[in-house]
């Protein structure tokens, strides 16, 4: 009797996989051709390179995302090294994006420019210190330690800062993980002396 259950249960189990595998590959590949043809169609009409060519980073996202979520469930063993392009991938898409946005406004000449026209009057309250115009206060406790950002040339400078450290990290701690995994020390999600 016991067998009998375990070997239903095993039945199951692979039949659960096999749907989860069916459903995951068509959803990827109508994500794969919908983003493709969005990709396809900026090029096509590739008249504002400034700003389509970190669109079109961004939009490598969709295909990145299915190609590395179908990759995974058909083959675990491969998820962690799936799971390293994606976030270094993923890092890349929020520089691009990050530029995108500097397009749309012009360059970074004119994002500048603009972040000193902007009056406190057009921002929300919670952002801008009450005391100075065109301030942006931190809430506390970070109050204590950094001082308020100038609209302007240094907020746009520690923004641009931030996303370029947060790129540089984000790849060299999935290049960490993948040496810790072939040390057989990475543990993921485990809270552990021994992991890392």
């Amino acid at each position: 009797m016991e067998s009998f259950l375990i070997t239903t249960a095993g039945e199951k189990s692979t039949n659960l996989h096999t749907w989860a595998l069916f459903i995951g590959g068509i959803s990827a590949l109508i994500a794969l051709l919908l983003s493709t043809l969005l990709i396809l169609q900026h090029l096509r009409a590739y008249n504002n390179p400034a700003e389509q060519k970190w669109i079109v980073g961004v939009l490598f996202m969709v295909p990145v995302y299915a190609s590395e979520s179908v990759l995974s469930l058909w083959y675990p063993r491969f998820s962690m090294e799936c799971d390293i392009l994606r976030n270094c991938y993923e890092a890349f898409a929020l520089y691009s994006f990050g530029n995108y946005l500097v397009a749309c406004l012009g360059g970074e000449d004119r994002t500048i420019e603009y972040l000193k026209s902007q009056s406190s009057k057009e921002l929300n309250a919670p952002l801008l210190n009450q005391n100075k115009k065109n301030v942006v206060g931190h809430p506390f406790p970070l109050n204590l330690i950094i001082r308020p950002w100038d609209l302007g040339q240094e907020f746009y400078r520690v923004s641009k800062f931030g996303i370029v450290q947060y790129m540089i990290l984000k790849a060299f701690c999935a290049f960490l993980a993948l040496v810790l995994q072939l040390c057989g020390i990475y543990g993921d999600g485990e809270f552990k002396w021994y992991y890392g």
